[in-house]
């Protein structure tokens, strides 16, 4: 009788414990998407209501040199376009790419991969550096550099690349 209490009173807080920081876990979560797609709803009304676009299909965040959000939409003829909306200040001057104009990200993914061999691709983004519109290839490559390579939208040629070199394993 005296273990089956003892039992009980160390499981039971260690119980309590194991659901708390689950619950810390999941709002933790939860509190860090929402921050990450902050923004997103508001940025969506204004071009809908601005420009000609008239469906969203995509959007995501470049943070380089200045914040955009990077929007991925159609406008009333069907024509897919690319537009860059400035985070900061109260005038916004996008930036709109016809898609049909661009490599698209397939494509440049696919010329990737035939330059870097055992290289293990991270992500690709659409960035605005300078008003110069780039594919940004965040990857890790053989020797395990993380490496920020960016190539013309237009053409896949290279612009510049950074590489961080691991300080720790």
């Amino acid at each position: 009788m005296n273990k089956s209490k003892w039992l009980l009173w160390t499981s039971l807080p260690i119980l309590i414990i194991l659901i708390a920081l689950g619950i810390y876990g999941i709002v933790l979560y939860n509190n860090l998407y929402n921050s990450k797609t902050a923004g997103f709803d508001e940025t969506s009304k204004q071009i809908l209501s601005q420009t000609s676009i008239t469906e969203i299909d995509k959007i995501e965040q470049y943070n380089g040199s200045k914040a955009y959000h990077v929007l991925f939409g159609k406008n009333g003829e069907g024509e897919e376009k690319l537009i860059f909306y400035p985070l900061e200040g109260k005038e916004k001057s996008l930036t709109t790419i016809d898609k049909s104009e661009i490599l698209t990200e397939e494509e440049i993914v696919s010329r990737w991969e035939s330059e870097c061999n055992n290289c293990k691709l991270i992500k690709v983004t659409p960035a605005l550096e300078e008003n110069e519109a780039l594919w940004e290839i965040a990857y890790n490559d053989m020797n395990n550099d993380y490496v920020l390579d960016y190539k013309s939208i237009y053409d896949g040629s290279s612009v510049h690349t950074y590489r961080f070199q691991r300080m720790f394993n």
